[in-house]
């Protein structure tokens, strides 16, 4: 039997927009990925201590993200972050994939920033020896020339990272909070079931006082 291939996509996805579902598709597909998994983080290493009070909580993140991928039949949503509590690490989640499923094929996914700073990851090594790392690629972020170096710098006991092609789209979460606390349309930078859910729960608007 085919060992079944398992993508990780991670984040605070605060919230999920577009831009996060074009790219995992095009993981999926340049990958021959079985599924791909949206991960939201409890807390991401890179952002503690700067969670706003217009914030959403963790679980109305994780509510977001399953809205969001609900109508694609290879996209899933794990809370296994989420129910860990405290700073989410991706070796650890990794771990857990790769425990439960021995037989699969891991594949993580991460952008070009990200890869930039990847050595600075909690045991980023183990990380790319249990799956295979796989990018993002950003033309203006990246020179060849840096993603040949980022290429040799991410090589581990022989394998190196797969470069995922994808549309370049400017849009951001931040951007998204900004125009929801500014009273500005998010009309197509995210679905309109996230949209929905934002405007229901008073999500990032200047007058929600939720701690």
């Amino acid at each position: 039997m085919t060992p079944q291939r398992i993508g990780i996509v991670g984040g605070s996805f605060n919230p999920i927009h577009i831009a996060h579902l074009i790219i995992a598709d095009r993981f999926i597909e340049q990958c021959a990925l079985d599924t791909c998994i949206f991960v939201p983080a409890y807390q991401s290493p890179f952002k503690v201590g700067v969670r706003g009070h217009r914030d959403p909580t963790a679980q109305q993140r994780f509510d977001m993200v399953k809205a969001a991928t609900s109508l694609n039949a290879r996209f899933d949503v794990s809370s296994t972050e989420i129910d860990r509590g405290g700073v989410s690490f991706t070796i650890d989640t990794v771990r857990e994939y790769h425990s439960a499923n021995p037989s699969a094929e891991l594949y993580v996914l991460i952008g070009s920033d990200q890869a930039i700073e990847f050595v600075g990851w909690k045991d980023w090594q183990d990380i790319c020896r249990m799956a295979q790392l796989c990018i993002v690629r950003r033309p203006f972020l990246l020179t060849h020339e840096m993603e040949v170096r980022t290429t040799e710098r991410l090589t581990v006991d022989g394998r190196s990272p797969k470069w995922i092609n994808a549309p370049l789209l400017e849009i951001s979460s931040t951007e998204i909070r900004d125009r929801v606390a500014a009273g500005q349309s998010v009309n197509y930078l995210t679905v309109k079931a996230v949209r929905d859910y934002i405007s229901e729960h008073g999500l990032y608007s200047a007058n929600n006082e939720a701690p």
